[in-house]
This record gives structure tokens, C-alpha cells and sequence, in this order.
């Protein structure tokens, strides 16, 4: 499998319906960029975009929201670059949300997204296109450029209320933060972990795209060197979550990020997250917050705590090879604290 094949295999099929051919000056407002591709014959980058009306982005991820519109109003369109440019009146982000996955981010933007105040974007794919174009041979200035375009894209105002705009990022782009501050320098940043044994043990339930060798590009998700046997996915889990916390600790020192430990959640998004981003809420919408909080993050179910690792795994030798990763995180939240 090429490096990326699953993500770019997923791109194809967010966009499928039916083609709006592009016209100069087109009125873009309710299309939303998905990602950006080279022809490999031209050369040129294109935008595929979805019109999505006034659905909104209340599901747990981007794509979900995607694959929640009927079949039948799903309509797509191939732009050049250039439209990316079209929306220098939307939303800047109040917050980038970084973090190691399975650790409480999910359940912050869930939070976030029942205040009809806030545009709350989880993991749109056209970043991660984006960043694959600027490592294959993109230069900075240009990626910059395209980066903030196309999170202003996503910031639309489509009801008119809509005053904050939040992103959050999937776990590798953490080691682009240098380059995505870049594009809004000013937007404060989050990033959120958890105690390594419970991140390791949701990825062996269930593994992310990130645990897999050869699902991302290399330049994505730079690794140490490292020597596992075969189809030893625990071991490579962990080299990938070492990679994480470590690329976070730099920024973490400069104050760069602002670290949230998965046992601060859900309280600290209403008792300190609201008032540091000046979000005033009313008791309704509080009170809504609070009821999203108790169910599941990703399905909306009651949530009743993650299963344990399997009796026989190694992950908690793997895990403790980690922890001092994850207490030099900790010990910075709480000396800032």
C-alpha cells in the first residue's frame, strides 16, 4: 500500500454526486472545500468542493456530516486554487485543537458544537491535502497562503449568528504546528492527552489510520528509527503516541499550546475553556453542554468508562516506555496552572 492511499481512497468518495461545472466568479457561499489534488499529467492543483447548504457540522467529524447529506443533494465541483480565495469574510479560528487521539478531543468539539455560536470543524480533510502538497514540493509561503484561504473557508457565516470558529486537527498535523500557526499566529492552540495505556488500548479495540504503517505520508507523521517485528501494531501504536508527545513538549514549553488532560473533561470546557475564549453562554445552552458531556463522544450513547486492555497484551510495558513523555506534559499543565 503507497503511503496515504487510505486517506486519498477516502477523498474519492466524499466526492461523488452530482458535478457543477466551475464558472469565474462563481458564488461559492455554502460550498465547503474537501481537498486539494495535482494532475499528474497538468501539474495543476484543484479544489474538489460539496455544496452543503445549510447542513450543519454537528456530527463528531467532518466526514460524518458529509456522508449525513441525502444522496440526492449531494452535488460536487473541481475549482482552481483560486477560488480558495473567495471567502476572506469568513471566520477566523478562535482555537486550533491539537491532540494525541482518543483523548477527549473528540468530546471537546462536541461540546463546542451544541452552541449555535460556534462553527466547530473536526478533522477536514482538505488540511491534511493541503499539508500533503506542501511536503511533496509545495513552497512555505504558498502553503501558508492556501492554509489560511481554506480555513476561512470553513468559517463561513451561513445563519448569520454563527461569532466562533473552531478547528480541530488530526492527531499527526501536530508535527506541522510551526507551519499551521503560520496561517493565524494569533490563535491560541490546545492540545490534548491522556495517560498512554488508555490511548493504546482504544487503538487496539479499534485502530486509527495513524496506528497502520503506510496509511499516512511519511513526511505527515515523521518517525524514529525503530525495529518491530511484523504486523506488531501495539509496538508500532507506541512508537507512533511517543512521536506525538514529543513533538508537542517544545511548543508546550515556549507556551505555545495550551495542554488539557482527558480527566479535566467535560468540566473545563464550561468552567475555564468559555470564559478564556469570551464565549457567553446562556443557562439553555449550558445546560445542553452539560447533557452532551454524559454520553458517548463518537456515538452518542451512554458512555460508561472504556474497556480494558486484553489480560494478555504487552501494552502496559509499552505504555510505561511513555510515561515519561506523558509527565513532562503533565508537569508543565500543572506548573502553568
Amino acid at each position: 500500500m503507497s503511503a496515504g492511499h487510505g486517506l486519498t481512497q477516502q477523498e474519492g468518495l466524499l466526492a461523488r454526486g452530482a458535478v457543477v461545472p466551475w464558472q469565474a466568479g462563481m458564488d461559492m457561499r455554502g460550498w465547503y472545500p474537501l481537498f486539494a489534488q495535482r494532475d499528474a499529467r497538468t501539474g495543476e492543483v484543484s479544489v474538489c468542493w460539496r455544496d452543503l447548504g445549510q447542513l450543519p457540522f454537528s456530527e463528531p467529524f467532518f466526514v460524518n456530516t458529509l456522508a449525513r447529506q441525502p444522496h440526492e443533494e449531494r452535488r460536487v465541483c473541481h475549482t482552481p486554487l483560486a477560488a480558495l480565495a473567495t471567502f476572506d469574510d469568513g471566520l477566523s479560528p478562535d482555537a486550533f485543537i491539537f491532540h494525541v487521539s482518543r483523548c477527549g478531543s473528540t468530546l471537546l468539539t462536541q461540546l463546542l458544537a451544541t452552541l449555535p455560536q460556534c462553527v466547530v470543524l473536526s478533522e477536514p480533510p482538505v488540511i491534511d491535502s493541503l499539508l500533503r502538497l506542501h511536503h511533496d514540493d509545495m513552497p512555505a509561503g504558498d502553503s501558508i497562503a492556501l492554509l489560511r484561504q481554506a480555513m476561512l473557508a470553513l468559517g463561513q457565516r451561513r445563519t448569520g449568528g454563527e461569532t466562533h470558529c473552531f478547528i480541530k486537527f488530526d492527531c499527526w498535523h501536530i508535527h506541522n504546528l510551526a507551519l499551521l500557526r503560520q496561517a493565524f499566529p494569533d490563535t491560541p492552540c490546545l492540545f490534548l492527552y491522556r495517560e498512554p495505556q488508555a490511548v493504546l488500548a482504544s487503538h487496539q479495540r479499534q485502530r486509527g489510520p495513524q496506528m497502520i504503517p503506510g496509511m499516512l505520508h511519511p513526511a505527515l507523521l515523521p518517525l524514529p528509527v525503530h525495529q518491530l517485528a511484523p504486523g506488531d501494531h501495539d509496538g508500532y501504536a507506541g512508537v507512533v503516541l511517543s512521536s506525538l508527545l514529543a513533538a508537542a513538549r517544545p511548543h508546550a514549553a515556549a507556551g505555545q499550546l495550551q495542554l488539557i488532560n482527558y480527566n479535566q473533561l467535560p468540566d473545563m470546557a464550561w468552567d475555564q475553556l468559555l470564559p478564556r475564549l469570551r464565549i457567553t453562554v446562556t443557562a439553555g445552552q449550558l445546560q445542553a453542554m452539560r447533557e452532551r458531556g454524559g454520553v458517548h463522544a463518537k456515538y452518542g450513547t451512554a458512555f460508561h468508562g472504556d474497556t480494558p486492555p486484553r489480560t494478555a497484551s504487552g501494552l502496559p510495558g509499552i505504555a510505561a516506555q511513555l510515561q515519561a513523555g506523558y509527565q513532562a506534559l503533565e508537569d508543565l499543565r500543572l506548573a502553568s496552572s
